[in-house]
């Protein structure tokens, strides 16, 4: 593998305070249909099949996280409202504040595409499954100005 299998972005993840205000707001501005906005369970419970997990800096957590999705043409514009727990969306919002967390590409080919980008240097920082796909962020802000998120869905290799 000498590069990354797909340069077409497909989504952008958007740290807010307030998810449903932000949500309002897109709506609003552009036109289109408040989404659903999607709420983590009230308590955690790892699935023993392994069949749903996060990892993040290598120990497994909750990360939950308000979720909502605005499709904009190809890019789906991800809103997260984390919660006040130890989780990648946490990290981010105490550091920064809103913003633009990271970029995500669909692969084929999840782990010989970790691979690829550690072996550039760049270390994975996040990883989960949610039984219908993968995904991952690398700490790309040195290298890329965002963190660097990749997924694949469907079958896994």
């Amino acid at each position: 593998m000498n590069k990354i299998d797909n340069n077409n972005l497909i989504k952008v993840g958007l740290v807010v305070n307030d998810i449903n205000i932000a949500a309002k707001n897109f709506s609003e501005l552009f036109g289109i249909e408040m989404p659903e906005i999607i709420l983590p369970p009230e308590e955690y419970t790892p699935d023993r099949t392994g069949e749903t997990y996060t990892v993040f800096r290598g120990e497994q957590v909750p990360a939950r996280v308000k979720i909502a999705n605005l499709q904009m043409g190809p890019v789906t514009v991800e809103l997260l409202e984390p919660l006040n727990e130890v989780s990648p969306y946490t990290e981010f919002k105490q550091k920064h504040g809103q913003g633009v967390q990271f970029i995500t590409f669909t692969v084929n080919g999840f782990e010989e595409h970790i691979n690829f980008v550690e072996e550039k240097g760049i270390p994975l920082v996040h990883k989960g499954e949610y039984g219908v796909g993968r995904y991952c962020f690398f700490n790309s802000v040195p290298q890329l100005g965002v963190m660097l998120g990749l997924q694949e869905l469907g079958h896994k290799s």
